[in-house]
């Protein structure tokens, strides 16, 4: 049986067509962009998405014509933590606002004096991600379009209802709302009075890997796709990069930088010992949970370095070609060059939306290539602060896997192994892992496989894995380093608030 998955990205979306094995037979992507405004609102017109699922399903629809195959399911999986109000018909009623976006900075700060009643109903701090707040800024600060809201939709809420008709979410987007109880699973009243959202406003929650939905009429006379072909919510696309990466069992975890990094490890069941430096949510397996970690910047710090420290390589054919070249002449430890990584705020642990980016230790030996080094020292290093967090849960990580944009550069792979003293499974076609993911739950889902573990190892069995083994010499480099940008941070932060 072929499955078609929709996985939705920040920069694009992508239709991926699968047959039973999980071998990708078709694909066709399509790019577009955020919009970002004045430094504070992050926006994108929902046509990005109800036009582009169209072209997917009819290029999807075509290839299975001229090649006689049929299509047994559809999956999606999606970034986040966007908002789209619309009305009763799904007609979007303002531009998205999407994850990056901070307009509800000012709700984020009021609420901070509940954030230990939040934490304990939803196993997430008070952020400017997730959707909840963004809710509470459409009522307070848009009232008229409140009023018309039918439903508050993620993106993936929205794509559902453009396929199925069905205003239909998973557990998995509902854990990055701060509306959800992570133990009940459901819209909890608690939280729905203190962020002032009422209860029918918002789509009915699902396990993730559950069949949702049917593609309607009106949709397959649009794409040529059959109607009443099943529609899987695969899960959040962090969830489903875990799943596809093989996060199924206690004991594994993976890192995937992209545009932001996120860390996600297995766990069974919310810790009883949770604290409120790590982000406990329901994962895209039914019923079982992933501790996660994020940090907002992280590909899209390296781009920022290629662009101002590099402006001069802008006419090469590979742009990155010279800051790699760069990254690969400046030693482990960066010179002592020092960075914080916090270009739009920091993430896990402590929801900082006023951190900032520093460079700290310069001299005037300094270089470039140090200074862009010590950039992707930084991400791996809060990368390593999380690890030990997750660690403090779960107990040792013995199956740690990589993936994401920047794991295409060799070195900052080595780099994150020498950093966090542990072994990295790379895969070789990391970037499909995602969609790959939403095809395992669709599959197991749709009764192809009996679990995820014999879905995501059939898919893998001719699949090509690096793995990079640390450099004990480099350790205690790495160890000072991280001590050092963890003390530069608080003494930062301290100096930002004595000063404002």
């Amino acid at each position: 049986m072929n499955i078609l998955v929709i996985d939705v990205g920040t920069s694009s979306i992508r239709g991926v067509l699968y047959d039973e094995k999980g071998t990708e037979i078709f694909c066709h992507q399509i790019p577009y962009q955020v919009h970002f405004i004045d430094g504070t609102h992050a926006e994108q017109d929902t046509s990005d998405w109800s036009d582009t699922i169209v072209e997917i399903g009819r290029a999807a629809a075509a290839y299975c014509e001229k090649e006689n195959v049929k299509i047994g399911g559809l999956a999606l999986t999606s970034q986040r933590s966007s908002v789209i109000p619309v009305d009763k018909d799904g007609h979007a009623l303002m531009a998205a606002i999407m994850w990056q976006d901070k307009r509800n900075k000012e709700i984020v700060d009021e609420f901070r004096g509940m954030e230990k009643a939040i934490y304990k109903l939803t196993g997430a701090r008070i952020n400017t991600v997730f959707s909840g707040t963004k809710m509470t800024w459409v009522r307070r600060n848009a009232p008229e379009i409140y009023e018309k809201t039918y439903k508050f939709c993620t993106i993936a809420d929205f794509i559902t209802h453009e396929i199925t008709g069905e205003y239909r979410t998973d557990h998995t987007y509902g854990s990055r709302s701060l509306l959800m109880n992570v133990r009940t699973r459901e819209w909890d009243p608690k939280l729905l009075d203190i962020f002032e959202i009422e209860a029918d406003r918002l789509c009915e929650l699902r396990e993730p890997g559950t069949v949702i939905g049917t593609v309607t009429e009106k949709f397959a006379a649009k794409t040529g796709l059959t109607a009443g072909t099943p529609f899987i919510s695969a899960g959040g696309d962090q969830q489903c990069a875990a799943l596809g990466h093989g996060v199924t069992a206690p004991g594994s975890l993976e890192i995937t930088t992209g545009t932001g990094a996120f860390m996600l490890g297995y766990s069974e069941k919310v810790p009883e010992n949770l604290t409120n430096n790590i982000i406990c949510g329901a994962h895209a397996i039914p019923g079982k949970y992933v501790l996660e970690s994020s940090m907002l910047t992280c590909a899209a710090l390296y781009n920022w370095a290629k662009a101002n420290l590099f402006a001069d390589s802008e006419g090469d054919e590979n742009p990155f070609e010279r800051i790699n070249g760069a990254v690969k002449q400046s030693p482990p430890g960066a010179n002592d060059c020092l960075a914080l990584p916090y270009f739009q705020g920091r993430g896990t642990p402590d929801w900082n939306a006023d951190a900032k980016g520093h460079f700290a230790n310069l001299g005037l030996n300094t270089t470039r290539a140090d200074m862009a080094r010590a950039v992707l020292e930084a991400i791996a290093l809060e990368a390593k602060n999380n690890l030990d967090i997750v660690e403090g849960y779960v107990g040792t990580i013995d199956k740690l896997l990589i993936g994401g944009g920047l794991t295409r550069f060799p070195e900052f792979n080595q780099m994150q192994s020498d950093i966090y003293q542990k072994k990295l499974l790379h895969n070789q076609s990391s970037a499909e892992q995602t969609a790959l993911g939403a095809w395992a739950n669709a599959a197991v889902a749709l009764g192809i496989y009996e679990t995820h573990s014999e879905a995501i190892e059939t898919a893998k069995e001719k699949e090509q894995v690096e793995m990079y083994s640390p450099n004990p010499a480099h350790a205690e480099i790495y160890l000072r380093k991280q001590r050092q940008m963890n003390a530069l941070y608080d003494s930062v932060k301290k100096l930002s608030r004595d000063m404002y």
